[in-house]
């Protein structure tokens, strides 16, 4: 890093451009030294490369340094906002951590909204399953089962071996009185992982809900 560093350092003054306080800035970050690189970042942002990058890195700085997170939330508006209008796949990763960093502040409703607008801007990607999974997790917070359920069914789609998934999904299924579902969903759960706990207390569960107590009882 020290290497790059000077390297970086070289090539500035030889062509004082942007991009190479931009690569030292990076550098800076990597190696540890935060309030550094975040002067730096928050220099670029008045220069002839200001954008959403700039402005999303000086927020991962603040979180380093563990700001508050109005300082951080400031910054990731700071970089949706430099993108282009109207917003394109560009601002997708800012949108998501925003997204991100709403649900884990407990503002359930500006995470979603966030969501929503990271898959609309994605649309036409193969996203990965980590994100339907979230998004299930936010969507039930908000009693939003018929949406949760289609996310948790696209993670599984994406991820058909990930035994969690299919547990979360018969536990909403038992939630929400789907009772024959709960079983089958738990009985594919079982194949991927034959000791997973949950399964087999949900299918017990909903089994008994069924009537049916002597499988409960197995």
């Amino acid at each position: 890093l020290d290497t790059a560093l000077k390297q970086s350092q070289e090539a500035y003054k030889i062509n004082p451009k942007s991009i190479y306080k931009h690569q030292q800035a990076q550098i800076i970050y990597a190696k540890g030294d935060y309030q550094q690189a975040y002067q730096m970042f928050m220099e670029l942002t008045n220069s002839d490369i200001r954008n959403g990058e700039v402005f999303y890195e000086a927020a991962q700085c603040k979180a380093q340094l563990n700001a508050p997170k109005e300082e951080y939330m400031a910054l990731l508006d700071s970089a949706i906002a430099a993108c282009p209008q109207p917003l394109t796949a560009v601002a997708a990763p800012y949108v998501l951590a925003r997204g991100i960093a709403y649900d884990h502040n407990g503002e359930t409703c500006k995470a979603l909204t966030d969501y929503n607008q990271y898959d609309s801007l994605m649309v036409g990607r193969i996203l990965e399953p980590s994100f339907y999974y979230t998004r299930f997790k936010c969507e039930s917070k908000l009693h939003q089962y018929q949406q949760a359920l289609a996310d948790i069914a696209r993670a599984i789609i994406t991820n058909p071996y990930e035994a969690t998934y299919y547990a979360e999904m018969a536990s909403l299924q038992l939630r929400v009185k789907m009772y024959e579902q709960a079983v089958e969903t738990c009985a594919r759960c079982l194949m991927i992982e034959p000791e997973y706990p949950d399964a087999w207390l949900i299918m017990g569960i909903a089994q008994k809900q069924l009537g049916k107590n002597e499988e409960a009882t197995k």
